[in-house]
């Protein structure tokens, strides 16, 4: 094909359709008006199925019928997935790793494979039952939806659905339009929505953000809006591919107008052109609309470089720039159109083709009867080729020219898509670079050329299933996100082209093991022996770093290749890796999984990571098998017993009790069952925990301390239950005394039985502090009214220095009606000073006099004089003042 055949020229810029391949299978059967069809990014598959939206009569779709169909880059069907439903379809397209989304209005949807044509069903539960999703649009590997009553709510992920409703529109009649901006193309690093208001405007929504409307010079509501056009009856919206231009489309006045806003809402560029829409020589189908603007309306809008937008009709494309438009009538009824980063793919029953516009220096080379140095060149080096070589001194010496040239003829290469222009635009930019060294060119731009170039004909010419219709720019773009590139040739399996590509863009070696693991899972589905096949993949994949055989393991056990499984992960050098997957194939098998167990205890064990120790007992506990075989396993090894131990009195009474029985050793079992008692907030259960741990010591006869003890501390608990339980039928206020109390409650009651041996055994074995159990026993004194003992037991503990706060001792005093023994033991305190002030903050002023003067303080007693106000206090006061001073 010409080069220069097929532009289209707007405005002094010229635009191509290029043609990648004639469509040579079953798609030539397709109406792409009256089906469903997705075509996906980056030149990949088509999918259609039946709409069902749409009655038609007297149609036959026997290749879609009850189905969703894939078709190659010719028409070929790649695979076929029974679809039977009737439910209208909100949305159907394809995620960014090229799996088809098919939302239906309920709110379930389904994920299909276009290589497999495998499904998977998705539900979004009850939240669109009532209030349907009206439409849907695609956002990376997630989507945006628009339910019946104007909400929109957005799944950022949906392999993994969790629903995000978007702040409310305050729409009260349908959209004309809107479109989404993904996270990583906005300033917010939020999704973002731009809603064609009905109301005149336009609605910008920012995830979990308030929204904000523009309007125009006519209606202010922000600042940017004085420099707005008329933004009414907006019928269409379009971002161009880098997403800071937007195009709307306008029934103004009864006609179309096209308004072009630059740097999205940022810039006072903006500009209004008016189009006509009319198709009439199309034969328009009977209708009994009478509404221009819903007949003549085009059914998609979409940008094709950044200064032009492309409208599509029944059978005309519009090329519409910020000064002109054209109509391109196109050769089929009717067609698919799918925006790419650098122009727009044009699906049809006999074509499949790119609408780009033409860069300037392809324009400067091949436009007819140009003079541009680029070319010159070109035309010199086919005449050097010819071996008729013409005179080209004047372009040599000239160079700055010449460097002009050699850049056209490269850039021309990268935009061409027929391989034998490539090699003729590249060759002849090679034979200018000869004469003009590295001075005026980058040495590495042809090399890097043609690097990327081999890379997108390769892809081109990769058969019929997975093979890509992309362009020079396309590839580039794709090498950015080399995880996605890869993604998208294992999806058909092109295994040798993925691991080929990889190693000539170099890419790191996550991408290079991705491939390889993938390609292992997809050989362990063949049908050779365990042994043959095990070899074979260790074979392959020795060299590779970063490969992964516990991926393929899983996929073995999976396809119920268990030996084959176990002998995979013997090749796995990490064992944080195999032990999860041994864990995990051991829950995924039915019947006798003791083996995988007792090999991952034992790679655990030879690990020496307590982590994947503890990792394997915790799984291996709560299988169903027999507790006696789980315990003898977890024994055999010191290491794994010592964890076990750990593990159980860390984490798991109930089975280290157990354990501990299983080991005979009754006096840990006594001991664990009287903490256990001492967790309980109810008396019952601790009576009952403190009668196990006393037959469990009655077992271990060596001893009887403990049992006496319990049977001491039974017998009180018994006493305390009954108290409980009269009080209980004698007054319903009192319904929670000693009902609920923790172990400072239980040492309380011994206390207040005398029982202070008992106290000090419980006290010690429950560590609780001596400062504690001090003030435990005065406050147990002062309740039995034990006067003379609080005496004694006050002066013994303060006799060195205060263990017990006097002012402790007198609020509880105090709060016991026992007042005057209060303030008697604030005047106790060691500190007059200290004394006196607290006696006066609690309005004891003659017993602060008295503090005082017993003390001899005259700097203390000059300080609260002028505090004092009672009158007797002054009197006492004064007259040890008058005493004094004489």
């Amino acid at each position: 094909m010409d080069p220069s055949a097929h532009w289209k020229e707007l405005n002094k810029k010229y635009y191509k359709f290029h043609q990648f391949n004639p469509i040579t299978g079953e798609q030539k059967s397709l109406d792409f008006f009256y089906q469903r069809i997705a075509v996906s990014k980056w030149g990949g598959p088509l999918a259609a199925t039946k709409n069902y939206n749409q009655v038609i009569l007297m149609r036959t779709d026997d290749l879609l019928k009850d189905s969703i169909v894939f078709f190659s880059n010719n028409g070929k069907v790649i695979s076929k997935t029974q679809y039977k439903e009737i439910d209208r379809i909100a949305l159907f397209d394809f995620l960014e790793d090229e799996q088809l989304l098919l939302l239906k209005a309920n709110g379930s949807y389904y994920i299909v494979d276009p290589f497999k044509g495998t499904k998977k069903t998705y539900d979004l539960m009850d939240l669109f039952k009532q209030q349907q999703i009206h439409k849907g649009l695609i956002v990376n590997n997630g989507f945006v939806l628009m339910t019946t009553n104007f909400e929109f709510f957005y799944i950022p992920n949906a392999y993994e659905p969790q629903v995000h409703k978007m702040k409310p529109s305050n729409l009260t009649q349908e959209p004309e339009h809107w479109q989404v901006i993904p996270p990583q193309k906005t300033q917010s690093g939020k999704m973002e929505l731009l809603i064609a208001n009905p109301d005149g405007g336009i609605i910008h929504i920012i995830e979990d953000e308030k929204w904000k409307i523009y309007y125009n010079k006519d209606k202010i509501v922000n600042e940017i809006d004085k420099k707005l056009p008329d933004l009414r009856n907006i019928k269409m919206i379009s971002l161009s591919s880098n997403y800071k231009n937007l195009a709307l489309l306008q029934y103004l006045n009864q006609r179309w107008v096209v308004t072009f806003i630059s740097d999205f809402f940022d810039s006072t560029d903006c500009k209004q052109i008016p189009i006509d829409l009319k198709e009439e020589d199309i034969k328009k189908e009977e209708s009994a609309e009478k509404d221009i603007s819903k007949i003549e309306r085009p059914r998609r809008m979409l940008w094709c470089s950044d200064d032009c937008v492309v409208l599509q009709l029944q059978q005309y494309l519009v090329l519409v720039s910020k000064d002109s438009y054209i109509k391109v009538k196109m050769s089929n009824s009717h067609f698919a159109l799918k925006q790419e980063v650098d122009g727009i793919r044009i699906l049809t029953q006999k074509k499949n083709e790119i609408l780009r516009k033409l860069p300037e220096a392809y324009v400067n080379v091949f436009l007819p009867l140009s003079i541009k140095p680029g070319a010159q060149l070109h035309s010199a080096y086919e005449s050097f080729e010819q071996k008729n070589p013409i005179e080209d001194d004047e372009l040599r010496s000239k160079k700055t020219e010449l460097g002009e040239a050699v850049n056209d003829c490269i850039k021309s290469g990268q935009f061409e898509i027929n391989p034998e222009y490539q090699m003729k635009l590249l060759k002849a930019a090679s034979y200018g670079k000869t004469f003009l060294g590295n001075q005026l060119i980058d040495p590495n731009l042809l090399n890097e050329t043609c690097k990327y170039l081999r890379v997108s004909n390769a892809l081109r010419r990769n058969g019929s299933v997975g093979g890509r219709v992309v362009t020079y720019e396309q590839v580039l773009q794709l090498i950015k996100n080399p995880d996605l590139f890869i993604t998208l040739m294992l999806r058909y399996n092109l295994h040798y082209l993925a691991i080929e590509i990889s190693r000539f863009l170099k890419f790191q070696i996550k991408q290079k093991s991705t491939i390889y693991t993938h390609w292992a899972c997809c050989k362990v589905e063949s049908q050779m022996d365990d042994d043959q096949l095990c070899q074979i993949i260790k074979e392959k994949i020795k060299e590779e770093k970063g490969v992964s055989f516990t991926q393929i393991a899983q996929k073995s056990i999976e396809i119920g290749k268990s030996q084959l499984a176990l002998k995979l992960l013997d090749n796995e050098q990490s064992l944080s890796k195999r032990i999860p997957v041994l864990i995990w194939m051991a829950n995924y098998q039915q019947g006798n999984n003791n083996s995988y167990y007792e090999k991952a205890l034992i790679d655990a064990i030879a690990s020496k990571d307590s982590n994947l120790i503890y990792l394997v007992i915790m799984k291996f506990l709560k299988t169903d098998m027999d507790e006696t075989y789980k315990f003898g396993i977890l024994s055999q090894n010191p290491v794994a017993q010592s964890h076990l131990i750990y593990y159980l009195r860390n984490f798991d009474d109930k089975y280290l009790q157990k354990y501990l029985q299983y080991l005979k050793k009754y006096d840990e079992c006594g001991l664990l069952a009287i903490n256990q008692a001492y967790q309980q907030n109810n008396l019952g259960e601790k009576i009952r925990f403190l009668e196990f741990a006393q037959k469990y010591f009655e077992e271990e006869s060596k001893d009887s301390f403990y049992s006496k003890i319990l049977q001491e501390q039974i017998r009180t608990l018994t006493d305390l239950k009954q108290e409980v339980e009269r009080e209980k039928k004698d007054k319903e206020k009192n319904k929670v005394i000693m009902e609920e109390r923790p172990l400072n409650s239980i040492m309380e009651a011994f206390l207040s039985k005398d029982n202070i041996q008992l106290a000090q055994e419980f006290a010690k074995t429950y560590k609780i502090p001596e400062r504690r159990f001090n003030i435990t026993r005065v406050k147990a004194l002062i309740n039995n009214k034990n006067w003379e003992e609080l005496e004694r037991f006050m002066n013994e503990k303060n006799k060195k220095n205060v263990s017990i706060p006097y002012e402790l001792v007198a609020d509880m005093l105090i709060k016991a009606d026992q007042e005057e023994r209060g303030l008697q033991m604030i005047m106790k305190m060691p500190d007059p000073e200290e004394s006196c002030y607290m006696l006066l903050k609690i309005g004891q002023q003659r017993h602060a006099v008295q503090v005082a003067i017993n003390n001899k303080k005259s700097q203390l007693i000059q300080d609260i004089r002028g505090s004092i106000n009672d009158n007797q206090a002054r009197a006492q006061l004064d007259m040890y003042l008058s005493q004094n001073q004489k």
